[in-house]
């Protein structure tokens, strides 16, 4: 049971370290850049669930870009397949057009109908919009409009669903949109649901934060848990030697225990943070690790201390400074060996408590660059609980809960050794 607790720990660890550092990469970097630039972000759903709520009796349309099927100067076809019990929030028709040449959107329904959405000389065209087209497609198809539809997500009812024998059901099929005076054009499908994490409320795609955001974390807590732990066992050795160097040392340690974590590591903005042209602030990484590494080193080093001061007066000790040996060469040579494997079991103790503070800083925007610290922000500034957003709740807060526990997992382990040899 022990060995399992070991392995199913380390192998978490080892999952999520691989992930971390490969998950970027499935990611457009572009996005990040953009996040928070709304502009980039105004063609996409808002506050939507991941895609693949389908797959559990759903059947919402997701947010894509269509392919062409018919592409030619000053004419572009287009084709939807309309298969679900909604309708499409938007569709967004952009276009390069010729100077002073007009651009005509017409769609045409599986049934054979055909509406004119467009005619004039700007570049795109949102077709949820156009409420004079809709409500003559709707007073046409039998279905109630009204223009406060599209605020609801349902802008588009008239052109997707029609009045059959008294009830207003979908109309599946393929839709044809063509796009007629046009150089060329893009068409996007803005859905009900959007990739494999949805998106908030400024429709940004949740799962690429999730993603990029791993390998910070990751690397946020390995380096603090890291620096922390040296720092500690460094200072715990260090405390035990004598004269003003030890009482030093030691002063220190007492000091990193007091100072209260939070208010100094927000009190650190104004010293090593800057704000961005987007007003966001950031802190770099060289200051955050050993800032927030000397909070939490103090701890470890009272315990090295204790455990070092322990050593210090068995017989093994006296007998190596009766023959000569100094305290530096004790230390070294003895009692590392000892504080050691304690050292190790201090990181997997920590590091658990490195990713909550972690987390806890991303409300205030404190953790340096985009990790998942800011996600958890985002859960809190945009009320995702009251919204009902399971899809920015869940998964990062799973992840956090996964990852920790690894650790307990192996610090559980080492505890049991510890005890057994005592």
């Amino acid at each position: 049971m022990r060995t399992s607790k070991l392995r199913l720990g380390v192998a978490i660890i080892v999952i999520y370290t691989i992930a971390a550092f490969i998950a970027p990469y499935f990611v457009n970097e572009e996005k990040i850049e953009n996040w928070y630039n709304g502009l980039y972000w105004k063609d996409n759903p808002k506050l939507v669930p991941p895609s693949w709520v389908n797959l559990f009796g759903k059947s919402l349309p997701p947010t894509e870009e269509l392919a062409p099927v018919k592409s030619q100067p000053g004419l572009q076809t287009f084709e939807y397949d309309f298969r679900y019990s909604k309708p499409p929030q938007d569709i967004i028709v952009k276009f390069n057009r010729t100077e002073g040449r007009p651009v005509t959107v017409t769609v045409t329904t599986p049934s054979g109908e055909s509406y004119q959405f467009y005619r004039g000389t700007s570049d795109e065209v949102s077709l949820a919009y156009q409420w004079q087209v809709l409500m003559e497609i709707a007073e046409d198809r039998g279905v109630e409009f009204r223009m406060e539809d599209t605020a609801f997500r349902m802008g588009l009812k008239p052109l997707f669903f029609v009045n059959r024998s008294g009830e207003v059901v979908p109309e599946h099929g393929v839709y044809t949109i063509t796009v007629e005076g046009a150089i060329n054009s893009t068409v996007k499908i803005v859905g009900a649901t959007y990739g494999i994490l949805g998106t908030d409320t400024y429709g940004r795609d949740v799962g690429a934060a999730f993603l990029w955001g791993a390998r910070q974390t990751v690397i946020l807590v390995y380096l603090t848990a890291v620096v922390a732990v040296a720092l500690g066992t460094l200072a715990g050795l260090a405390a035990s030697l004598r004269g003003k160097a030890g009482t030093a040392v030691d002063s220190i340690s007492k000091l990193s225990t007091i100072i209260p974590v939070i208010p100094f590591m927000i009190a650190l903005i104004p010293l090593t943070g800057s704000v961005s042209y987007n007003a966001r602030i950031t802190i770099p990484m060289w200051a955050f690790v050993p800032a927030l590494a000397f909070l939490l080193f103090g701890k470890i080093a009272r315990n090295v201390g204790a455990i070092v001061r322990t050593e210090l007066n068995k017989e093994y000790v006296a007998a190596a400074e009766s023959l000569g040996a100094d305290r530096k060469w004790i230390l070294r040579r003895h009692i590392l060996r000892i504080v050691g494997p304690y050292s190790i079991y201090q990181l997997s103790l920590f590091a658990p408590k490195v990713i909550a503070l972690i987390s806890i800083l991303g409300f205030f925007r404190v953790a340096p660059g985009f990790n998942w610290g800011t996600m958890l922000g985002m859960v809190l500034s945009q009320n995702a609980i009251y919204s009902m957003a399971w899809w920015m709740i869940v998964p990062i807060g799973l992840a956090l809960v996964v990852f920790a526990l690894a650790f307990v997992l192996i610090n559980r382990e080492l505890e049991e050794r510890f005890l057994s040899r005592g």
